[in-house]
């Protein structure tokens, strides 16, 4: 996730050492609701913001309840957008709830091409890759490239919630109508592409709705783990 941000030199440094910044990216705020089986499992929100500085800063919360369990999920991540691709700078992750509370907090180093552990500065076991996303800035590559692109397949180099190196793929499907508390909009499938899993991640954008995800379905072994549902879009 690496179109590098590159500064002018020597003589103009001190006029013009500032990072060319896109607003291609829409901001949003949107609410959805979490369903199992038609039932009411909890509600997230996910929200892309743009600083004064161009900067965008994404914010991901996922609650769920269920019986006796709970399960609450953060994910943070900021970066730039230049030349049609996001260069990650700080990602954090928290989860809370019923079992162990987990979290991290890491920044990206493009300039010594090293993932580091925010507090310490301790470089993570992650080889750098040119083009190196964070799982939550991912969504907003993928969805961009949705609008730029009519490629069917796409891959992803990130760092993921575990502060680990993986390799995420998807590929484009059909036009859809969906039913969402929100209302009824048109939306693109995309399923992630996994090899030799039970788990299947489906997600849906909408067009006319800049490409915001509104709907995204987890299944294992055919069976509905849980699904968001867009309800709310600011």
């Amino acid at each position: 996730m690496n179109a590098v941000v590159k500064w002018l030199a020597a003589p103009l440094a001190g006029l013009l050492m500032t990072p060319v910044f896109s607003a291609e990216l829409a901001v949003y705020d949107a609410r959805y609701e979490v369903e199992r089986g038609g039932s009411n499992y909890g509600e997230a929100t996910r929200k892309l913001s743009q600083r004064d500085d161009g900067t965008y800063v994404l914010q991901n919360e996922t609650e769920i309840s269920f019986l006796f369990l709970s399960d609450v999920r953060r994910y943070d991540s900021t970066f730039t957008f230049v030349d049609g691709w996001i260069e990650p700078l700080t990602f954090r992750f928290k989860r809370s709830g019923t079992g162990s509370n987990k979290s991290m907090n890491v920044r990206f180093d493009s300039q010594n091409e090293q993932v580091l552990e925010a507090e310490s500065g301790t470089p993570l076991p992650v080889d750098w890759h040119a083009n190196l996303l964070d799982e939550a800035s991912m969504l907003e590559q993928l969805r961009y490239d949705l609008q730029q692109s009519s490629n069917t397949d796409f891959s992803y180099r990130i760092v993921d919630d575990k502060g680990e190196y993986d390799e995420q793929r998807f590929r484009r499907g059909e036009l859809e109508v969906l039913s969402l508390p929100f209302g009824t909009v048109e939306a693109l499938k995309v399923s992630r592409v996994r090899k030799s899993s039970t788990r299947e991640t489906h997600y849906w954008f909408a067009p006319e709705l800049g490409y915001v995800m509104v709907k995204m379905e987890q299944l294992k072994e055919g069976d509905e783990v849980a699904t968001l549902v867009l309800e709310t879009l600011n």
